[in-house]
């Protein structure tokens, strides 16, 4: 997680819980809880879940959660074969870094034993925070 910026590669290494991060499906969780269910209620079974590179997640049932990452932008398209017509929710300009903070800063919360991921998560915060675009500025735990 040494990039600057916060892109593609560092969500789906975050919602990864393959990855070296050691916290398994925790991030995945708070990102269902804090950036889709705060716009929409979707059933999602995190434990079978998957994600691929390019931010497909998808579980054992069929439901999938596609999330696009683009510079002032976050865009959810939720599927649920077994229901049909898929769920689009997007997150623009200020929406969008807040939605981002929330996120991380619920991940931060789960951290206390893991201080080298902490201290990165947060320097993503204050990355994003430093921002001439980004005003409010969301205090880190």
């Amino acid at each position: 997680m040494a990039s600057k910026t916060f892109n593609t590669a560092i969500i789906a290494r975050l919602l990864s819980h393959e990855d070296e991060h050691g916290m398994g499906r925790v991030f995945m969780y708070t990102f269902l809880n804090e950036v889709i269910r705060q716009k929409r209620p979707f059933l999602f079974d995190c434990e079978s879940a998957q994600v691929s590179p390019n931010l497909m997640i998808v579980d054992n049932h069929g439901r999938s959660i596609a999330v696009e990452y683009k510079r002032n932008r976050l865009s959810l398209t939720l599927n649920d074969q077994r229901v049909g017509t898929p769920i689009i929710i997007e997150y623009k300009g200020e929406a969008y870094r807040q939605v981002l903070l929330d996120w991380l800063a619920a991940c931060i919360r789960y951290t206390s034993l893991q201080p080298e991921l902490r201290k990165e998560l947060t320097r993503y915060v204050q990355s994003i925070q430093r921002r001439t675009w980004f005003t409010k500025v969301l205090p880190v735990h």
